[in-house]
């Protein structure tokens, strides 16, 4: 469930998700091994999306993936991963807030903390800094989906709201 901030907005909207579960998992050695694998996006950068086209499982830094929401298949694999020995799992469902920026117009908000399409030339995720702020960036189908350190949420909100003022 998600909740508008700026819907009325022409060009973009910024929505944020209920807290909900997140897993984070950090790999000790890299690339991973092991038949555990399968399934797993590998490439620095990718994504595994759901059926909706939503990222599901996010490899947004060396030997560290993102779970945003964990379906059962994607907490199997990191349970998996984890029995194994490859790594580690933490829940940080308190250090991400997930949100949301869709419409024609999120890219060229974007364009002012970031040159999007360079960040995420031949990837579909990547950890950078969007108005001072840590986050993790993917595309969504409409736009972009946003993870942002709890700790700097509002700022990220506010910095937005500015950035609509300055349009």
């Amino acid at each position: 469930m998600s909740t508008p901030l700026h819907a009325s907005q022409p060009g973009w909207r910024l929505e944020t998700a209920a807290p909900e579960p997140m897993l984070e998992f950090a790999a000790f050695g890299f690339p991973l091994g092991g038949a555990f694998v399968v399934g797993w996006p590998a490439a620095p950068g990718a994504v595994r999306h759901d059926e909706a086209g939503r990222p599901v499982l996010l490899h947004f830094a060396p030997a560290r993936w993102l779970a945003p929401a964990p379906h059962p298949d994607i907490a199997a694999l990191i349970a998996a991963a984890t029995e194994a020995g490859a790594g580690a799992v933490v829940d940080v469902g308190g250090k991400w807030t997930a949100m949301q920026l869709l419409g024609p117009g999120a890219a060229r908000l974007l364009a002012s903390t970031v040159d999007v399409e360079l960040v995420l030339e031949g990837r579909e995720c990547a950890s950078v800094t969007l108005f001072d702020c840590p986050a993790i960036l993917a595309r969504v189908p409409d736009g972009f989906a946003v993870w942002v350190r709890s700790s700097y949420a509002a700022d990220f909100v506010a910095a937005v709201r500015g950035q609509h003022r300055q349009a």
